[in-house]
């Protein structure tokens, strides 16, 4: 009967043939994009932000910061990351919210697969120039065509664990084993906070290392979670960059240690801002108070309208549009609520764009933000932060830090998030098309 220690060896032995692919050279051009989820612009003008992220402080002295970069509406983290590496806007690339518009799962089910993509991206690109890829937690990735990915997907129900739905879909098979190997993925379960990010990092890092890839996508998440919960000025929210500056630490350290400067560019993005809130308004509750839809189990039934809640707006949808009686009674009710500004389909247009089967568009006024609860009144008070709204507001501007090859000194006075996407392409020489 073999040993364990036998069986072992050969684990190991099966898990390093399902590591081989594509490597890169340390000498080839590479590009680093790091999303810091929630990185408000007018984070980096703070007094504090030098002291407490001192790394992201050193980026922004080697090369360009930008404090004002506009995100796309609704301003929120799959759109927004979308056309970070598309150069497009949602209604160009198909990504228009977080969240698919089915109301019978309250809205549960997320944009996570590529194919959703209508356009080239930044993936795709360095695909056909047969160059390496790295994507870890990077939104909308599932299926991606990607050298060595770990995607973004969440479980939504207690059928899976999300560890084991993110196993069914990295890439090559037995990626996240590969890093399991190493003692770094916990047994089952989902990890959370900072034990998740920590995760992140530790599969970065090491498959950084080792594949050199050309272009490297990497989401860091607890940002945004910390600012949701408790406010974007909390002590918490300020906890969570600092840890997210600690890890970027570690790789601008590899970059020191292995004199990787002068061929890799280092960029860090952030995908909205955010803004506090006092009070949450759930408005498919107020369709229910009127009748116009009824809430069974936790789930939305028998609706003749409904709204997708998304932060600072929510998009509104008639089951049947061409009723004029009823619209009339919808935008009636609508206008004779305060705590936000009701828009039709003709002022749906430009920057403030949904899809064509959205009626209505409300924009949360300050101090409200629209939620997808179904077991809370219409209103009730409660404190924290939120995105989502128009991308023009200051408050929801983000922020952009960049150094390394092909970078220059200076800081911009505004950019667009779609920027990013095309400063790469002419990095890498990847041929992305201008919007």
């Amino acid at each position: 009967m073999k040993s364990k220690t036998q069986f072992l060896l050969i684990g190991l032995l099966v898990l390093a043939g399902c590591e081989q692919g594509s490597t890169g050279d340390w000498q080839d051009p590479r590009v680093i994009l790091i999303s810091i989820d929630g990185l408000r612009g007018d984070l980096l003008t703070e007094p504090s932000f030098k002291r407490d992220c001192p790394n992201m402080s050193r980026l922004m002295a080697m090369g360009t910061t930008c404090d004002n970069v506009q995100s796309v509406f609704p301003s929120l983290t799959y759109p927004a990351h979308t056309s970070m590496i598309s150069g497009m806007m949602p209604q160009e690339h198909g990504i228009v919210n977080n969240r698919s518009f089915f109301p019978e799962k309250n809205f549960a089910d997320w944009y996570w697969y590529a194919d959703t993509i209508k356009t080239p991206t930044l993936i795709t690109k360095i695909q056909g120039k047969g160059l390496v890829s790295l994507g870890v937690s990077w939104p909308v990735t599932v299926g991606a065509p990607m050298d060595y990915m770990l995607p973004e997907i969440k479980s939504v129900n207690d059928t899976i664990s999300t560890v084991d739905l993110v196993r069914k879909h990295d890439y090559p098979d037995r990626f996240l084993e590969s890093a399991k190997i190493r003692g770094v993925i916990p047994e089952g379960g989902n990890p959370q906070g900072y034990d998740r990010d920590l995760l992140l990092h530790e599969i970065f890092m090491d498959a950084f290392s080792r594949k050199r890839p050309h272009l490297s996508l990497y989401h860091m998440i607890e940002t945004d979670y910390a600012q949701h919960n408790h406010g974007k000025n909390s002590q918490e929210a300020r906890d969570a960059f600092m840890f997210m500056d600690s890890l970027i630490g570690n790789i601008m350290a590899f970059l020191d240690e292995n004199s990787l400067w002068s061929s890799t560019t280092l960029i860090l993005s952030g995908d909205h801002g955010f803004r506090n809130y006092q009070k949450q308004l759930a408005v498919n509750k107020l369709f229910e108070e009127k009748g116009w839809l009824t809430i069974e189990g936790g789930t939305i039934k028998d609706w003749m309208v409904v709204g997708l809640a998304s932060g600072g707006s929510a998009f509104i949808r008639l089951k049947n549009p061409e009723d004029e009686e009823f619209k009339k009674k919808v935008r009636i009710a609508l206008a004779q609520q305060k705590e936000f500004e009701t828009l039709e389909r003709r002022h749906m247009n430009n920057l403030l764009w949904s899809p064509i089967e959205t009626d209505f568009l409300l924009l949360a006024k300050k101090g409200f933000c629209f939620v997808r609860s179904l077991d809370q009144p219409y209103i009730i008070e409660k404190y924290g932060g939120t995105h989502g709204g128009d991308p023009r507001s200051r408050y929801l501007k983000t922020g952009y830090i960049a150094g390394g090859r092909g970078i220059e000194k200076g800081i911009l006075k505004n950019m667009m998030i779609t920027d990013v996407a095309h400063q790469i392409s002419a990095l890498l020489d990847l041929g992305l098309a201008p919007d």
